[in-house]
C-alpha cells in the first residue's frame, strides 16, 4: 500500500529549493551539490625540500597560482550565472493565476517564483540538449 502525499510536500521543495539564493533547487542538485569534488588543493603538489625559506616560498607561489585558477573558475560560473540570455519571464494578471498555472502544470513544488528550467523540462517532459556549464 502506497503511503499518501504528503500534504507539505510542495512547500518543503519550494523552501528548499529556496534556501540559499542561487541554491540548488531540486533533490538531484542537492545530491550532485552533497557529492561533488571539493576545490583542489594548491598545496598538494608542492615539494618540501627542508629548507623553511625555500618551502615557504613554494607554498606562497602555490597559494598564488591556486587562487588564480578558482578566480578564473569563479569568473566563468559568474558569467554563466549572471548571462541573462538563461531565462525569461511568464506574467498573469493576478498571483492567483499565476498559481493555478503553476500547480496545473505540476510545477508548484519546484517554486513560485524562480524555477530551475531543467527541473520544470523534466517535470513537463521536456527534452532539453545537454549543456556542460562546468557545475555539478
Amino acid at each position: 500500500m502506497a503511503s499518501p502525499p504528503d500534504p507539505n510536500a510542495d512547500l518543503l521543495a519550494q523552501l528548499q529549493s529556496t534556501a540559499v539564493l542561487g541554491g540548488p533547487s531540486s533533490n538531484a542538485d542537492l545530491l550532485a551539490q552533497l557529492n561533488a569534488e571539493p576545490e583542489p588543493d594548491p598545496l598538494a603538489d608542492v615539494e618540501y625540500s627542508g629548507d623553511l625559506a625555500a618551502d615557504a616560498g613554494a607554498e606562497l607561489d602555490a597559494l598564488a597560482i591556486g587562487f588564480r585558477e578558482r578566480t578564473k573558475r569563479e569568473d566563468e560560473r559568474f558569467r554563466l550565472a549572471t548571462d541573462s540570455e538563461f531565462w525569461f519571464a511568464l506574467c498573469f494578471k493576478s498571483r492567483e493565476d499565476k498559481e493555478a498555472f503553476l500547480k496545473a502544470a505540476g510545477l508548484m513544488h519546484i517554486g513560485d517564483k524562480y524555477l530551475d528550467g531543467r527541473a520544470a523540462a523534466v517535470q513537463l517532459g521536456v527534452d532539453l540538449p545537454t549543456t556542460d556549464t562546468g557545475e555539478e
